[in-house]
This record gives C-alpha cells, structure tokens and sequence, in this order.
C-alpha cells in the first residue's frame, strides 16, 4: 500500500515531465518569436539606416569627386596659364624671326623692327586680352600695343607694388638665360585694379631686344572658374540629381533651383567650419518629398560650398520592396520553427513516455529496498539501543556497587557486634534497638537506591512534560558515587524549566555525556570540573555541560556522533553518543551539538569540550 506521500510522487513522474515539455515549448516559442520580433525590428531598422548611409556615401563620393576635380584645376592653373603663354610669346618670336629672315638684307633695323609691330599689333588670345610687347636690353619699351604712351620710355627702375624692379630683375634673368617666366603686379586696364601677372619674355637675338606676353592670374582663374561651373551643371546623379555650388556670400552659381536662407546659413556654416564639411538634413514642404539630407565640403580658395542633396523618402520604394522580401523571409522562418518545435515536442513525448514508465518501475524496485533496508535499520537500531542500554547497565551496575558497599558495610558491623555482645551476654536492649535501627536504615537505603535505579531502566518512552532541572539532579545521584572516589565535582546553575519529552531517554543521554567527560578528566591534572547550565534562550531551552579535561582533538571533533566511533579503544563501543543524537531528535525533538571552548572559573582559564542541548520551551 502507497502512503499518501508515495502516491505523490508517483504523480509528479507522471505528469510533471509532460507539464515540463509544454512548458518549455511554451517558453521557448515565446522567447524565440519576441527575440524574433525584436530581430525584425532591429533588420528593418538597419536596413533603412543601411539606405539612407549608402545614400549619403553616394552624394558624399559625388561631392568630393568634384571638390577633387576643382583643386587639380586650381593647382595647375598657372602651369596651364605658363604653357599658354609660352605658346603665343613662341608664335609671336616666330613672326619676327621670319621678318626677319625675309628682309635683313633689303630693309633697315628700324624697317624690320616698324613691320614687326604692324604684324603684332592686333594678334590677340585669351579672349582678346592677351597681347604682346617688346622692349630692348636697356630697359626701352619698343612696342606695347595697348598702352601707346609707353613707347619709347625707360622702364628700368619701374617698381611694383611689392618693389620688385620688374625691368631690371627680368633683363638680369634673361642675360642667363634667353627665355623666362616671370611675375609681377600690374594695373587692369579695366578695373584699373593692381593684380597678379605672370608673363614669359623670349630674346630676339638679332636685334638684342625680347617680346613678352603675361596674363592675370585673377582673370585667369575667373575664366577657369567659369569652365569648372559649366562642367559642374552638367554633372547627372541619383535620377538625375545635380551637383550644386554656392559661394561664401550666398549666391548660388550653378543651379536655378531656391532655398531658403536658412538652408544656406546652415549649409555655409558648416563649409566655413574647421573640417569644412558635413551633413545636415532640412525640411522643404516645397518639394514633393520632405525631409532632404545634403552633404556639403567648403572649398576655402574660391570660396565656394559645394553640396549635392537626395530626398529621404526617394528611398521609398526601394526600402518597401526589399522590406517586403524581407517580410515573406520571417514568415517562412516563423512557419519552419514552429513545424520543428511541434516535431521535437512530439518526440519528447514519447520520450518522456517512455522514461515515465521506467521510473515508476524503477521507483517500486527501489521502494522495495527502501522498505528491506528500513527493516534492517529498524532492526539494527534496535540493537544498538539495546547496546547502549547494556553499556548503561554495567555502569549502573558499577554505581549500585559503590552505593550499596556502604550500607552493608553498616549493616555487617551491625550484625556482628549484636552478635558478638548475645554470645558474650552483654547484649542489652538499647545496644539491640540502636543496632537494628542501623539494620533497618541501611536496608531502606538499599530499598531507595533500587528505586532509583529501576526508575532508570523503565522501558517507559511515553512523553510528558517534566522539569529539566529534576532530570539533572537524578542524574547526578545516579553518578555521584563513582564521581566521588575520582575527585570530580559538578559545578550546576540550573533553571526550573519545563520540557516535553521521554524523561528516561533524556537520564540516558545525560549519563552517556557525564561518563565521557569523568573519562576524558581521568586524564588531565587540572581540576576536575563538570558544569551543567540551564537556561532559556530565544524562545528556546538550552542545556550546556561542559568540562575542564582539555577538548575534544579537531580532527575528529566532526565525528563524535557516527556510529562506532570511539575513542577508548577496547573499553569503548561507539554508539554512546550516535545513540544519544537519535534519542534527542526523536525522543525529545531537539538538537545536540559539541564544540570547544575557552573559559574562566574563579580566575583559573580552562579549557573543555562543550555539548550544546537545544529542546523547545514548554508554556
């Protein structure tokens, strides 16, 4: 027949691994398809942001690509400029090499040289600002076809306005060598404004004279710019997106379209910056989208700002289908998963099935031996309390002896001096009355110690509530006799405190750890001390003896309740003390423990083992 708590069991191998599947298949799709959703979330998420920095690295390529193109122009500008004008001096010395060489024996110097400046007089480039002049090795001007006053006149300690003497340094250049650039600053016809120039000057030989050309950077770089922005307009990105350039004060050079001046605040900020590039989003409810992501890089030399722009919504139909591919994959996954969770968990049903049915096998097998072995333990229980018993008994035994010699020692004495007085007849009546007074006391001692001891050896298990105090002191006048003759004194601070439980189990215990303290003291040279305390603590009774022989060794302090552990080699059995922790937990519903201790009595330390008696507080 199952007890109630077998019955249980059996109920929780049944049922609880079933429980335990659903459970898990349970939670575990739970947990997949939140972390799912969360992992859709997050892929949709890094897929817009994928989008929209793709975008942005386009539009961001775009721009360099043209800030890249404009700063190889700005930087060859003027070697561009140089090889230009190198050409035309070249062309120009080669019309007057072959004037030279058709008339040099027919007309005179002056001739040749007048012809030379009618021929060079309207040759114009550079959009018609470019010219050439001539001047000779002193430093004359000979011919300069725009500025007539200048012909004729000494510019040899002319200055710029830097104080470079143009004239001079350039004649001392070309005695080294017959062709050079050179720069200067010159007034603008036009604008009469002082600029750069860089001019090339090649010797005519013939005559010791050189022609010359230059041109302003300025207007150079003007001409340059305007080709740069002709060839920016033209530029087509992202469905035809073009790329746009402002200059720092706001004016837009290459596209028509408008924005407002606080897109190009922001835009110019950030050009004029100390990176002088960056991102920025604005809204344009002009625009058939609104929110618009621009990347502009500030181009310092020129002043410009260059940017490019894409629509974030543009993106729009891209990003929907590839979230709507997106879409079909997480439903097939969804689907996948839960077709294999509905597999596993069928598997795991009959799995567990299965191992249900050889746990309960194996749990009636070894229900079985639980049942065999309990038997045995009972049985062996039995034994080892019947050897405790008779381990108690032949020191009972021991201390009716000790008790008893004193009174039959009175009793023989008495015995035989009536005896002796009757045979002498000297017996009188009051020697014979106090004599058999003497018998009959001693023989009521007897009466009394047998009492005492058969109330001991009471197979009585009954519990009941008794003083805890009164145990200890009938325990003691078990014991005293044998404590005497070894100089063992109690030292006791005993409370009046109830407990419930079996009393004689209790003497039993008592006795078991007073004997192992009179051994242990046996041994030692200090006093001979036992203390027996008890008091109320924390709702709690506690009963503490404890003694003066020096401990119990560390080693093997933890051991001292196993069965058949002891100490005193062949005079020990070992079960005094397993038996004494079974009967406060079973027969008094408490606790026993042991320990060392350090501690003082009438200023002398010593040191002892101490066993602890914890029982419950009966009101």
């Amino acid at each position: 027949m199952l007890s109630k708590k077998e019955k249980y069991i059996i109920r929780i191998i049944r049922f609880f691994p079933f429980f335990l599947i659903f459970a898990i298949a349970i939670i575990g799709m739970y947990l997949f398809l939140v972390e799912h959703e969360r992992h859709y979330y997050k892929e949709i998420t890094n897929l817009k942001s994928k989008f929209i920095n793709r975008e942005k690295q386009r539009i961001k390529n775009e721009v360099n690509r043209v800030y890249e193109y404009i700063q190889f122009h700005k930087q060859n500008s003027e070697n561009r400029l140089k090889k230009l004008i190198k050409y035309q001096v070249y062309e120009a010395h080669s019309v007057m090499q072959g004037l030279y060489n058709e008339y040099k024996n027919q007309k005179s110097k002056e001739e040749i040289i007048h012809m030379m400046k009618a021929a060079l007089q309207e040759m114009r480039f550079l959009d018609g600002r470019g010219y050439f002049y001539i001047y000779d090795m002193k430093g004359n001007n000979i011919f300069h076809p725009i500025m007539k006053s200048l012909e004729g006149r000494s510019l040899w300690n002319y200055k710029d306005i830097t104080g470079k003497s143009i004239i001079q340094e350039g004649i001392k250049a070309l005695k080294l060598k017959n062709e050079i650039y050179d720069d200067w600053y010159w007034e603008e016809p036009k604008s009469k404004k002082i600029k750069r120039k860089i001019g090339f000057h090649k010797i005519f030989e013939p005559y010791n004279i050189f022609v010359g050309t230059g041109e302003y950077t300025q207007e150079y770089e003007k001409e340059l710019k305007s080709y740069i922005l002709r060839y920016i307009s033209k530029i087509k990105y992202l469905d035809k997106k073009i790329i746009s350039v402002i200059d720092y004060d706001g004016i837009l050079l290459t596209s028509r379209n408008k924005k407002n001046q606080k897109t190009y605040k922001q835009l110019l900020n950030i050009a004029k910056s100390k990176n002088h590039q960056g991102f920025f989003s604005y809204v344009n409810n002009k625009d058939e989208y609104e929110e618009k992501i621009t990347f502009v890089k500030g181009f310092d030399h020129w002043q410009w700002a260059i940017y490019a722009s894409f629509h974030k919504d543009s993106l729009k139909k891209e990003l929907d289908l590839r979230l709507e591919t997106l879409e079909k994959e997480d439903k097939e996954t969804i689907k996948s998963f839960l077709f294999l969770c509905a597999v596993l968990t069928i598997i795991m049903l009959a799995i567990s099935f299965y191992v249900i049915k050889l746990l309960e096998k194996s749990f009636y097998e070894y229900r079985e031996k639980i049942l065999e072995e309990a038997q045995k333990n009972r049985q062996k229980d039995t034994i080892l309390a019947q050897q405790s018993k008779m381990a108690a008994m032949g020191e009972m035994i021991a201390n009716i002896t000790h008790q008893w010699r004193q009174p039959l020692s009175v009793i023989s004495t008495a015995v035989t001096g009536l005896k002796f007085e009757k045979e002498m007849d000297i017996l009188k009546d009051d020697n014979f009355y106090r004599g058999m007074d003497s018998i009959h006391n001693s023989v009521m001692h007897l009466s009394k110690t047998i009492d005492d001891f058969r109330n001991f050896f009471k197979p009585n298990k009954d519990k009941i509530n008794f003083n805890l105090k009164d145990v200890v002191e009938k325990t003691l006048k078990l014991l005293s006799s044998q404590f005497d003759i070894n100089n063992i004194y109690f030292i006791k601070n005993c409370e009046n405190i109830k407990i419930h439980g079996a009393e004689n189990e209790l003497v039993q215990v008592l006795i078991n750890i007073i004997n192992n303290s009179k051994d242990a003291l046996k041994n030692t040279d200090n006093k001979r001390l036992i203390f027996i305390d008890v008091f109320k603590q924390d709702n709690k009774v506690i009963l503490l003896i404890k003694d003066t022989a020096g401990g119990i060794n560390k080693s093997i302090i933890n051991k001292v309740f196993e069965p058949y552990f002891t100490t005193k080699k062949d005079k020990g059995t070992g079960i005094g003390l397993y038996m004494s922790k079974q009967i406060i937990a079973d027969s008094l519903n408490g606790e026993i423990a042991v320990s060392n201790e350090t501690f003082v009595h009438e200023n002398i330390q010593y040191k002892g083992a101490c066993f602890k008696l914890t029982f419950d507080l009966v009101d």
